[in-house]
């Protein structure tokens, strides 16, 4: 069924002029009959996700059809916000669908994704390359934790004046007096430091363009308004992210250290939230 289905959804690219299929499938997809067009092949635990959600819906079939329509829209979703953090180049691209439950082929279209939306929203205050370099960290963090243990953090980016007025200095700045390429987020090469560091408590400051000023910093923005907007069962670390989001220009990414889910807050409005068990 996966070949027939891709081989459908090459015909659909080739009329479309787009060169990239997604496959969201449990099986392996390794076919050489695809020459010319780039295959991106989603984590398989987010086809056995699919299945779950559809199997335990409701057992009426008016509502089961809604489900599978509202759950292609979601994986479109969901390819948007995976091509973007595995640095695809993100343009429009033909989905394979392919589980126990759900077949079928659509288009993502970048324009029209909500993820995409909400990235180009926060990019109109901070470098695009630093954005998506802080989100591909704070993966990594998610992901891998800290010498066997899960780990929360927070990166408040941009405005870093306003953010320094309104946060203060828990334990002495490990990245004072260094010079701006080791303390640059953009590079893979500082990745490692930045992890380390990301066990003291306190937030990262980050600047406009992905340099660090400084972590481990206290945030004393006021809550007032926010804490009924929060999701139930986030703590501190992200009341004050939105905090200083809503007192500043700065955008917020934030790793929960319980799920290891990661929210972006922006104007003290959650706007992107992604789980990191699918990523």
């Amino acid at each position: 069924m996966l070949r027939t289905l891709v081989k459908s959804a090459l015909i659909v690219a080739k009329e479309n002029g787009i060169e990239k299929i997604a496959i969201v499938s449990k099986t392996d997809f390794d076919e050489d009959f695809v020459d010319g067009v780039e295959i991106i092949q989603a984590p398989k635990k987010y086809a056995t996700l699919l299945d779950s959600m559809i199997y335990y819906f409701e057992d009426s079939v008016e509502k089961i059809i809604a489900e599978k329509f509202s759950q292609m829209y979601r994986t479109r979703e969901y390819i948007s916000t995976y091509m973007y953090l595995k640095g695809f180049e993100i343009d429009k691209a033909v989905v394979v669908i392919e589980t126990d439950i759900l077949k079928g082929i659509t288009v993502f279209d970048p324009e029209k994704s909500a993820f995409m939306r909400a990235i180009e929203e926060c990019t109109e205050r901070v470098d695009p390359e630093a954005l998506r370099a802080v989100l591909t960290v704070a993966l990594n963090i998610a992901h891998k934790g800290r010498e066997g243990r899960k780990i929360g953090t927070a990166f408040v980016i941009g405005d870093v004046e306003e953010v320094l007025s309104r946060s203060s200095q828990l334990v002495i700045n490990p990245y004072e007096g260094h010079k701006e390429s080791d303390r640059d987020i953009k590079n893979p090469e500082n990745w490692e430091s930045i992890m380390e560091f990301s066990q003291i408590d306190g937030v990262f400051v980050v600047n406009e363009e992905g340099i660090i000023i400084a972590c481990g910093r206290y945030i004393e923005a006021s809550a007032k308004d926010l804490i009924s907007r929060i999701k139930r069962g986030l703590g501190g670390r992200h009341i004050a992210c939105a905090s200083i989001t809503k007192e500043t220009k700065a955008v917020a990414v934030v790793v929960s250290e319980t799920g290891g889910d990661i929210t972006v807050y922006k104007d003290g409005v959650e706007v992107i939230h992604i789980p990191s068990i699918l990523f």
